[in-house]
């Protein structure tokens, strides 16, 4: 193989995975949810602690979770249906995100309920999975602005050690805005603004 050989296979190999990161980009609306959906639920715990309701935190937590996965269940099995084949870089994001959502499940929700350890400790784990999840995504599509936000997600994992529990929580609002909702709008006018051939 000589040097005009190799140049265009890797010139090939990076459109294939530009292509590839565009088609799942353009179905980054689970992203958004997500981001939007757990803002939702952070701002609802608060709600409940001015209220004095702090009784109904653990529901909340759980009614917002239990609507979040049924919906994203609804929604990859409709995705499912519609998309074409699927490459190895959409098939490796797909399984990290499935890995690290059941993560933040068993974290954020199993463990303490069973008594592992305090709701205290939930927000630098599950900022510690998010960092894993967007620098190992950042990894599979080549982009270091999600490789960077990993990295923000694990200071602020360390951040939240150094912030009262009762706050600790309220942290990650900034946090989603900035290192989760922020790359995956601009990733959204990314491939808004490609036309990818299927």
């Amino acid at each position: 193989m000589d040097a005009n050989e190799a140049r265009e296979e890797i010139r090939l190999i990076r459109d294939m995975v530009e292509k590839t990161r565009i088609r799942t980009l353009e179905k980054s609306h689970l992203f958004f949810f997500w981001g939007i959906w757990i803002i939702l639920a952070v701002l609802g715990m608060y709600t409940l602690v001015l209220l004095k309701k702090t009784d109904w935190i653990g529901l909340n937590w759980v009614v917002f979770t239990a609507l979040g996965w049924i919906y994203t269940i609804v929604y990859a099995v409709k995705s499912v249906k519609e998309a074409p084949a699927e490459t190895y870089a959409q098939s490796s994001a797909k399984h990290l995100s499935i890995g690290c959502g059941i993560a933040f499940l068993l974290i954020g929700l199993v463990f303490p309920f069973v008594g592992l350890y305090s709701y205290a400790v939930i927000p630098p784990l599950i900022a510690a999975v998010a960092g894993i999840m967007l620098y190992v995504m950042g990894g599979i599509y080549e982009w270091n602005l999600l490789k960077a936000c990993g990295i923000l997600w694990w200071f602020g994992a360390i951040g939240t050690t150094y912030v009262h529990p009762y706050w600790r929580t309220l942290v990650f609002v900034p946090l989603i805005l900035l290192a989760y909702l922020w790359p995956a709008w601009i990733l959204r006018n990314k491939s808004r603004e490609a036309k990818v051939p299927e």
